[in-house]
């Protein structure tokens, strides 16, 4: 028998906690508002450059307070550390699943927590201590007041496996909270559209959009193929966090979602391999100003780095003589790298490019560039995770029919 067709909710924009794009004396972020399985509410900042919902172990349990225990229906999964470059900035805790998240979060007059869509099943990091690997012997107690939701795909991503090596073996991954939405018991199309200009009904996320939409009129989108993969397994940590699993328990299964490699991009460098295109894959990173480069073709490439024009570009994927999906850009300043952070000439630039230009160690050897957020004053940004569509379209407030 055939499959039976999923029925989606109406696409919804999710508002943004302030106005995100050129505010003075603030950077760019799109940020909104999560209801917790404490009862809290709490900010994140929206990150597609990295994956799951990374918040103080606090928000998991009874009104926020750790001698309450866990919220109801909040499973603690076990110890899982967190480290960022190139900062070496740590944090330890651990995983949890969680029924639900609601996001787009508000109370309303009766002091109950509204929102515009659920999330869940998901599988979230609890933090508990801060620290950095210069300093490996500090741990510090974690902020607060800090809240990321990653929702970047081809990222590495926390796992826990439970039972190793058992044949009733699991692994949980860090979930994309966009894409397992949902209104009303209604499954939004896994997907999410974000704009500097107003994407929908006057928002900045729109989660549901599907490919045919964000291809047609208004959005006038393109979108390229992405490549399907395994996702990557890390090894389970020890820390001193107090977040052991329950002995004896049946493992829940583990939420599922696809898993898409970062997408196809050129970097054309004016300076270096004869001003020709490098093959690159390209991060669109929501959660930083600057943006960050490897080039492990051109050996010495950072060098010439000074006074060149780079220009970013996906290829469409239809024709190699097609006009690119998305291309755009920016000049270097002549000065020379502070710390080896490399300035962009703003006179020089559209408003798309970068606050910075920061080169970092290959993982691949092909080039690779996270653009940083800046990049959406110029394209909106669009991820099918059923389809496995990357798409880009130019900025423009718009609105759904």
């Amino acid at each position: 028998m055939p499959d039976t067709p999923i029925t989606y909710a109406s696409v919804v924009d999710v508002p943004v906690v302030r106005q995100p794009f050129n505010l003075q004396g603030q950077t760019n972020s799109l940020n909104i508002t999560i209801g917790t399985p404490s009862g809290l509410l709490h900010e994140v900042q929206v990150d597609t450059g990295s994956t799951g919902v990374v918040i103080p172990a606090t928000l998991l349990m009874v009104d926020g307070d750790t001698s309450k225990g866990l919220a109801a229906g909040v499973v603690s999964l076990g110890p899982a550390q967190i480290t960022y470059h190139p900062s070496g900035n740590t944090l330890a805790g651990c995983l949890y699943l969680v029924p639900s998240l609601a996001l787009g979060a508000s109370l309303n007059d009766s002091n109950q927590v509204v929102s515009v869509c659920e999330a869940g099943p998901l599988v979230v990091f609890g933090a508990q201590y801060a620290g950095n690997t210069g300093t490996p012997g500090v741990q510090n107690p974690v902020d607060p007041g800090m809240g990321m939701m990653g929702v970047g795909f081809g990222r590495p991503a926390l796992s826990y496996t439970a039972n190793v090596g058992q044949s009733d073996q699991v692994v949980y991954t860090l979930s994309n909270p966009f894409l397992s939405a949902s209104v009303d018991g209604l499954p939004l199309y896994p997907s999410y559209l974000l704009s500097s200009a107003g994407s929908g009904t006057g928002g900045y996320i729109a989660l549901g959009v599907t490919t045919a939409e964000f291809t047609a009129a208004p959005f006038n989108g393109q979108t390229v193929a992405l490549t399907s993969a395994k996702p990557p397994v890390t090894p389970n940590v020890t820390n001193g966090c107090n977040c052991a699993p329950p002995s004896g328990i049946s493992w829940p299964a583990a939420p599922a979602q696809p898993y898409w490699l970062t997408g196809p991009a050129t970097i054309t460098i004016s300076t270096i391999n004869d001003a020709q295109p490098l093959s690159a894959t390209l991060l669109l990173d929501s959660g930083v100003t600057g943006a960050m480069m490897s080039v492990p073709q051109v050996k010495n490439w950072a060098a010439n780095l000074g006074g060149a024009e780079i220009t970013i570009a996906v290829p469409n994927g239809s024709s190699p003589d097609a006009e690119p999906v998305m291309t755009y850009s920016f000049a270097m300043s002549s000065a020379g790298p502070v710390k080896g952070i490399f300035a962009i000439d703003a006179a020089l630039s559209t408003a798309a490019a970068p606050a910075s230009l920061e080169p970092v160690l290959p993982n691949a050897d092909i080039a690779f560039v996270n653009t940083g957020i800046n990049l959406l004053l110029a394209y909106n940004y669009f991820f099918d995770a059923q389809l496995g569509q990357l798409g880009f379209a130019t900025t423009a407030a718009v609105t759904l029919p």
